[in-house]
């Protein structure tokens, strides 16, 4: 995804698959940046995510 399609989808909780990881992650997205992007977790912690390791990521439920 380019970076305008990411920044649309902030605020809204995603489904993130990660190469070289079995089971998605899960998280409102709080930041886009050139390389990265940045996730509140459910119990509040942020991580960081490498945009080159995302394999798919979308909206879950009904957020498009």
């Amino acid at each position: 995804m380019i970076d305008n399609e990411l920044n649309t989808l902030i605020g809204k909780i995603l489904r993130i698959d990660i190469r070289e990881r079995d089971a998605p992650l899960y998280g409102r997205l709080i930041e886009v940046t050139p390389f990265w992007i940045t996730i509140e977790r459910k119990d509040g912690r942020h991580r960081i995510i490498s945009k080159a390791r995302i394999t798919g990521i979308e909206p879950v439920r009904d957020q498009c």
